[in-house]
């Protein structure tokens, strides 16, 4: 790790790696789920359209829907409203996780890692990208998240944005 971590979700490129090939049994296993991506698709709709409903009154910005695109909601990342919480990114980040809530963060943009700083990349080229990293948090997203789950996710968001 080079220089301090932003925090427990911060992870670095500091070389570029190898484009790895999946495995004949994982092709196989990611055939087999092809059978149920249409219930896994809905649901994950189902479940961004309850965040959605959920969130409105939270001091958060919603992930942005088109009329003419159809999301699998891989992922499910808010933006937390800074200047409304008396609460820092990481603060908020580390309550929810201390919490039992499996926040992530969706992703650290590419010209902050080493890698790329070493390039000449620095930190301010790219302004946009990295507002966004300063205020991003992914939800939990997955195919298995109950109502009762995510109501939790809510509750717990409550008091940590309070």
């Amino acid at each position: 790790m080079e220089g301090t971590p932003d925090g427990s979700w911060y992870y670095q490129q500091v070389e570029l790696g190898f484009n790895y090939r999946m495995t004949d049994i994982q092709a196989a296993l990611g055939t087999s789920q092809m059978q149920r991506i249409d219930a896994f698709v809905a649901r994950r709709q189902y479940l961004a359209q309850r965040y959605d409903n959920l969130l409105t009154d939270l001091p958060v910005s919603l992930p942005s829907r088109c009329d003419y695109a159809h999301s699998a909601y891989h992922l499910y990342v808010i933006r937390l409203r800074l200047n409304l919480i008396q609460k820092s990114h990481k603060q908020v980040f580390e309550e929810l996780r201390e919490n039992g809530i499996g926040v992530n963060l969706h992703y650290i943009p590419v010209h902050m890692h080493p890698y790329y700083q070493r390039l000449g990349f620095q930190r301010g080229d790219f302004p946009e990208a990295e507002q966004y990293y300063k205020e991003a948090i992914s939800l939990p997203m997955f195919y298995g998240l109950t109502d009762s789950d995510q109501d939790r996710v809510l509750t717990v968001m409550r008091e940590v944005l309070q």
